[in-house]
């Protein structure tokens, strides 16, 4: 259950975790995490659980042809561990804010920062909000703009670029559409009250990412 606090510039939360509290990333049972091809994780807290996520990663990665993505979430101690760059190595698609990216890399920019990233991981991408996101791999910078839309409630926004990132990998498609498919599935869901209740069906996101790539062409 959490509490939200916000204001024009800021938003915070308190969150009482419950039996969230017991999951542990020792419970996994890699044997059904083998039948999968791909995983996305998340619940990284820094060197509180540093160690868990990559002993858990390692493993992970040993099974072979199971690819993984990850979110950082944000860091509550704000302490913005550098033993993160140990996970990377580990990951095929990294995702992160505009914030969370500047504070772990150490830079002045998101593109900065996610170019460093590239550099360890496979894929990284920042989220950037109203200026839509970016990626990089191999050195390569690729973008994608934002998809103006009237928003309700921006909760969720971020898992629902995720998820929309991750059908286009998963889909085979290339960087950019897969940043066109998150950036439609963020703006979706911002449309509507609570986290998830925007989300968009597979129709529905294709039908709006061409309407509003015919509504920018035509501008």
């Amino acid at each position: 259950m959490s509490i939200s606090f916000t204001n024009e510039t800021e938003r915070s939360f308190l969150t009482c975790r419950g039996t969230n509290l017991e999951i542990n990333l020792d419970s996994v049972e890699l044997d059904k995490v083998r039948k999968a091809e791909h995983i996305h994780v998340t619940g990284y807290a820094g060197s509180i659980n540093h160690h868990k996520y990559l002993k858990f990663l390692k493993k992970v990665k040993e099974l072979q042809k199971i690819t993984v993505s990850f979110d950082v979430g944000w860091d509550s101690k704000e302490e913005w561990n550098q033993g993160i760059y140990e996970l990377f190595y580990y990951i095929d698609v990294l995702f992160m804010n505009e914030t969370e990216a500047i504070h772990y890399g150490r830079k002045n920019g998101a593109g900065d920062a996610i170019k460093d990233f590239s550099k360890y991981c496979g894929i990284s991408v920042a989220k950037l909000g109203k200026k839509g996101a970016i990626a990089y791999l191999d050195g390569k910078l690729y973008e994608a703009a934002a998809y103006p839309v009237t928003a309700a409630d921006t909760t969720g926004a971020g898992d629902s670029f995720n998820a929309g990132f991750i059908y286009g990998f998963l889909k085979g498609k290339n960087i950019t559409e897969c940043l066109k498919y998150g950036n439609g599935c963020g703006a979706l869901s911002i449309t509507e009250l609570g986290g998830n209740t925007g989300f968009p069906a597979e129709d529905k996101l294709l039908e709006f990412i061409k309407e509003q790539e015919e509504r920018q062409g035509g501008i």
